[in-house]
């Protein structure tokens, strides 16, 4: 009983020591929580009240701020963490106050209690108090509250753990240094170490392999396994979903505890000399040093390289001299002596060794990044997306997460994946060629589309992996019938058309786009369902063979209905555009019979004129003009035409866009050029005369 009074007062008497604190504490909590409800809800009620929306935004406003959606809460969190330790501990950097604190007749451990206690208890009582007025202020402007007291209980908890993490973090700070300005750097080390180490791996990836895609659940800075080292990862996860599971809490509480357990043996063998030290223990000294030169280091070299164009020798030349200078900086803080910032360190050349020994690795791949190709036995499935095939592809809103090389990657799978395997070897034989030769810095001005083949895969391993990874390989007659097996696959291909990510039902009306005009057909719902129909299934029995050997007359272009009991509120329509081929002959004939028949390169004879104008590719000014009237030439002009939007999915060759040409129909055939489209010349394919008269 004695002991617990004796503590009791402690308690007492270190809270009244630390009475600015506590004063300042519920000042903070004031304004977080009813002083912010209070305005964001007047502020709600000023423009919203009388509307039909206005009970169920208000209680989701009171709802967020009281639980999980507060950001200032948790920016109090990592600076009230910090500022209670400090004041809480500050003794330790003071000789005299150290002498006086250990001579007192109580154990360590409890007066390390005692301190760490009064700083728990001047964040959790004033956050309680404030919670409450809080909550009082959200029922006053008449939130509901139904279901709100069990969030803001778990908000309650959720965020007291988080503050014991981050509490316990700087703490540790504090009794692993002798200084402010070293403890500040420490705190700041524990919460952002992950995120160093995490940018570095990604810069790396980036600048060396030449597989390596932005694959969000590497790259991003949250979401790798080094990210998960820094504690911000947990605000993170809050901020973003704005909750988080009690399992998440209970982990995170463990993690607490265990660096406590941590502080409390430091504080207890820490040398009460250690007070004018930068760094409390000498033999964290050289392990510290390594820890933070080596990714420093690193992340340098490479935004050094890439200043120049990712050149080698600067990214050898940053990264040790960063490395050099950075290891003097340290040993100067650790001594404040500039002798031994010259002196030759062990730990200064291990670092320099350590740097050599990576940048080599790096350069040649020793690792094997690029020429990874896990056994064929091992693969579950695999996905792939095709530069030029998949990226011009028009999807309905409804099928979003198709857009971009990585969501395409994870939401299609192949089971039947032998052409896409086989695609990846020859490219991963390439990578291993290059990596022999140590060709490795080709510009991009060196490689052009005509000659390669850009595509990404993904390998699911039977274990559960994903492994992804992108190719560049040539345009050859092998390649490309491998592609073509690939799209001819129907897993492949009812995965990647946009035609079956359109419902019929919610079609409500069509466009019709072609070399002429582009304008809104009066065709009835059912007849323009017929014609989907028919396009849908003209797509889907067309092979790359007969695709890539032909020509896109125009486009549909279905206007779809938003989805109002999916939650789409939106007043306009969706729209999908379907290129139309000269050999979908159904889709062509139905749309003749319902008097609207497309124009083709066919039609020279309705052709009155053909403007030709030409870029300057320097200046970007109009340059030439040509004027083209001969039938014989006009009909020369439109064999060698391509539409472009969307016309070179399975285009091998480049199209010319300085040279732009305009069609001029007939008087008496409907003209109307507005939204027309645009047509243009393959590189290869540009008629001689054309090129002779725009020349002169």
């Amino acid at each position: 009983m004695t002991s617990k009074n004796c503590f009791s007062k402690m308690l007492v008497r270190d809270l009244k020591e630390r009475g600015v604190w506590l004063i300042s504490s519920i000042i903070l909590f004031l304004l977080i929580y009813p002083v912010q409800i209070l305005m964001s809800l007047d502020a709600i009620a000023s423009y919203m009240k009388g509307e039909e929306e206005f009970q169920s935004r208000i209680t989701e406003q009171f709802s967020s701020l009281i639980s999980f959606g507060n950001g200032i809460m948790y920016v109090a969190i990592v600076i009230m963490a910090f500022l209670l330790a400090m004041s809480g501990f500050w003794y330790v950097y003071s000789g005299v106050k150290t002498d006086f604190y250990h001579s007192l007749p109580i154990k360590r451990e409890k007066l390390f209690l005692e301190r760490y206690v009064t700083g728990i208890l001047i964040f959790i009582v004033p956050y309680f108090i404030s919670l409450i007025l809080g909550y009082g202020a959200g029922i006053m402007k008449g939130a509901e509250t139904s279901g709100i007291l069990s969030l803001c209980a778990k908000g309650f908890v959720t965020n007291v753990v988080l503050f014991l993490l981050f509490y316990n973090l700087a703490v540790l700070g504090v009794l692993l240094t002798g200084n402010l300005f070293t403890g500040v750097l420490a705190y700041g080390a524990f919460l952002s170490y992950g995120v160093l180490l995490e940018s570095t791996i990604g810069l790396t990836k980036v600048a060396f392999f030449t597989t390596y895609i932005d694959n969000s659940r590497l790259s991003q800075v949250f979401e790798g396994k080094f990210g998960k080292l820094s504690p911000l990862y947990v605000f993170d996860m809050i901020l973003s979903n704005n909750k988080i599971s009690m399992k998440d809490v209970s982990v995170v509480f463990g993690i607490s505890v265990l660096f406590l357990v941590i502080c409390m043996f430091v504080y207890k063998i820490r040398p009460t000399e250690a007070y004018h030290k930068s760094i409390a223990f000498k033999k964290l000294q050289p392990i510290i040093k390594v820890a933070v030169v080596i990714p420093v280091s690193a992340c340098v070299g490479i935004l050094s390289s890439e200043i120049v164009g990712r050149n080698f020798i600067w990214y050898v030349g940053g990264l040790l001299v960063t490395a050099v200078l950075l290891s003097f900086a340290m040993e100067f803080l650790y001594y404040l002596d500039i002798r031994e910032c010259i002196r030759p360190k062990i730990s200064t050349g291990l670092i320099l060794g350590m740097l050599v020994i990576m940048a080599v690795t790096l350069k040649l791949d020793l690792i094997g990044f690029d020429t990874y190709l896990p056994k064929e036995s091992r693969v579950k499935n695999m996905s792939i997306y095709i530069d030029g095939l998949n990226s011009c592809y028009d999807y309905p809103e409804g099928a979003g997460e198709m857009y971009g090389t990585v969501p395409f990657l994870q939401n299609t799978k192949i089971e039947e994946f032998d052409a896409i395997y086989q695609l990846a070897k020859k490219a991963v034989a390439i990578q291993k060629a290059d990596k022999v030769t140590a060709d490795s810095e080709i510009t991009d001005s060196e490689i052009t589309d005509s000659e390669e083949l850009y595509f990404s895969v993904c390998y699911e391993m039977k274990n559960g992996k994903e492994v992804y990874r992108g190719y560049c390989i040539p345009k050859d007659e092998e390649n490309l019938k491998l592609i073509a097996d690939i799209y001819d696959n129907w897993e492949f291909k009812r995965q990647v058309l946009p035609v079956e990510y359109v419902k019929e039902e919610k079609i409500s009306s069509l466009e019709i786009a072609d070399l002429q005009s582009s304008h809104d057909s009066e065709l009835s719902k059912e007849t323009i369902k017929s014609l989907f129909k028919t396009c849908k299934n003209e797509w889907e029995s067309a092979t790359y063979e007969q695709l890539s050997n032909d020509k896109v007359l125009g486009f549909l272009r279905f206007y779809l209905d938003y989805d109002r009991e999916n939650g789409d509120y939106d007043t306009g329509s969706r729209c999908v555009s379907v290129p139309v081929y000269s050999s979908f002959q159904q889709t062509r004939k139905l749309l003749e019979q319902n008097g609207c028949k497309m124009m083709t390169f066919e039609d020279y004879d309705k052709v009155e004129r053909i403007e030709i104008s030409q870029y300057d590719d320097k200046t970007g000014d109009l340059g030439g003009i040509l004027n083209v009237t001969d039938e014989n030439q006009i009909r020369e002009i439109l064999e060698a035409l391509y539409i472009t939007d969307n016309s070179e999915i399975f285009d091998i060759s480049t199209i010319n866009y300085q040279i732009e040409v305009q069609i001029d129909w007939k008087s008496e055939v409907f003209n109307n050029t507005d939204g027309f489209c645009s047509c243009y010349f393959r590189t290869d394919e540009v008629p001689e005369f054309v090129t002779k008269e725009l020349e002169e």
